[in-house]
């Protein structure tokens, strides 16, 4: 008797490699599991004119809106409707290997809307079989990442041809033929591309960005780049890259957790740092500093001082269960019993705070062996990330008091958190993310405008 499929919701982070092939060994519900990428819902989204297979949102310029994820399918062949999407959101970039554009692997719906993508999409349709379940280790899958060549033919999306020249790799050749490192393909030209948005030419003419398709080792002080992973650069407008695949005898070779991911499971991507959460108060929300807050109400509960407040450290004891029972029903819906939902209002001047936390029970096997030596246990292990999808869930649920201008923030806190520490923001926020960056701290940070309606 087979198993009864498990439906997941997974949280996936920057220069993850997921493999759907090995969630499904797993018993993962590919159909009906949901996926969040630093925090948004990846729910899918249309094809963009001109551009096969690139799905995403134009601004009113016809520009990609960066603050929507975008999503590029590469087919792996013309039988299996599988390929690579590589999703990019912001700066970030995410790749799911053995996605189904048929089936739309959890739940991520792309809209074909081109000639080339609906006769391809008819064409599998017709032809898919069911074929042998691949062998994969329940625990692992091993990578063999191929390096990029300097005589391959890479490509944007619309055809302009990236124009190669090994340096730092001019070294290490396959039949002579030198594999491509980092500083060679950033910022190569690209000539020749015909890409148009409303009839004005808007061509591709460098790439601007690599970090998603680099090796874990280092060749010659630089990371290789690699044909596998090569969507995951950018454009200067914005477009990923494609290439005609080319066995090399330069492989990279890294055995990762699908949830975790080939960058993640270095030592100094699982050394871990305090967690930190801060609030922004500001009285517009174009302000590039922060109001002081001399004090406020913690649930309920006044807390004040002559110095302007720099940060509270709250027990998971002083965390309220959540009241509303529709919001902890949603939670319970969307997540398994390995979590606890807490809540914590803040009051300031006439604006209510509602912050949410789901808290998982159990330690990421990522985050196991350095949260042994982790001297802050009792902040979890982990970071914060903002669930936006859930705050606008929670803002239509909820009736507040109307006096109040309510905000509604939730979160997926650290593992095992019993301790939160939530700074308040003081000073410019260039200084402050400058200073982030030099600490090399990973800070979840929210805006309360004073008194404006949301």
């Amino acid at each position: 008797m087979s198993l009864e499929k498990v439906k997941e919701t997974i949280f996936a982070y920057d220069k993850e490699v997921i493999d759907c092939e090995v969630l499904r060994v797993k018993n993962i519900d590919l159909i009906h599991s949901k996926i969040y990428f630093k925090g948004v819902l990846l729910t899918g989204s249309t094809e963009l004119p001109n551009n096969p297979f690139y799905f995403g949102e134009l601004d009113k310029d016809n520009i990609i809106k960066q603050d929507r994820p975008s999503y590029y399918f590469s087919p792996k062949d013309e039988s299996s409707g599988l390929g690579r999407l590589s999703i990019f959101y912001k700066n970030d970039e995410l790749c799911l290997l053995n996605y189904s554009i048929i089936e739309n692997s959890l739940n991520i719906k792309l809209e074909c809307l081109s000639k080339q993508s609906l006769e391809y999409k008819d064409l599998i349709s017709n032809t898919i079989k069911e074929q042998k379940t691949t062998q994969v280790d329940k625990k692992q899958s091993i990578a063999k990442l191929h390096a990029l060549l300097e005589n391959q033919n890479l490509e944007c999306i619309h055809g302009g041809k990236v124009i190669l020249q090994s340096n730092k790799g001019k070294s290490f050749k396959d039949n002579n033929i030198p594999i491509m490192l980092e500083s060679d393909l950033l910022n190569s030209s690209i000539s020749a591309c015909p890409n148009t948005i409303a009839g004005v030419s808007v061509p591709c003419s460098k790439v601007a960005n690599v970090k998603g398709a680099l090796s874990q080792k280092k060749v010659n002080n630089e990371y290789a780049i690699l044909q596998e992973l090569i969507s995951a650069c950018i454009t200067d407008k914005g477009f990923p890259l494609k290439v005609s695949f080319t066995p090399t005898q330069f492989k990279f070779d890294h055995s990762f957790d699908p949830k975790e991911g080939l960058v993640k499971q270095s030592k100094n991507q699982t050394e871990l740092k305090e967690p930190i959460i801060r609030l922004h108060y500001k009285s517009d929300r174009f302000q590039k500093d922060n109001l002081p807050i001399y004090n406020l109400l913690i649930n309920n509960e006044r807390k004040e001082q002559d110095k302007a407040l720099n940060e509270l450290n709250i027990d998971l004891k002083d965390l309220k269960d959540i009241e509303d029972i529709n919001i902890l029903n949603q939670f319970k819906q969307d997540f398994s019993k390995d979590y606890e939902f807490k809540a914590l209002n803040l009051s300031l001047d006439t604006n209510l705070i509602k912050l949410y936390f789901i808290i998982p029970k159990n330690i990421a096997k990522i985050h196991k062996s350095a949260y042994k030596e982790f001297e802050n246990k009792d902040l979890g292990a982990g970071y914060f990330t903002q669930l936006h999808e859930y705050d606008k869930i929670i803002k239509n649920a909820l009736e507040d008091n109307k006096k109040l201008n309510a905000y509604h923030f939730s979160f997926l806190a650290p593992a095992k958190m019993k301790n939160l520490k939530l700074q308040i923001a003081k000073g410019l926020d260039e200084i402050l993310e400058d200073e982030d960056r030099k600490q090399e701290l990973y800070v979840c940070k929210f805006v309360v405008v004073n008194g404006i309606k949301i």
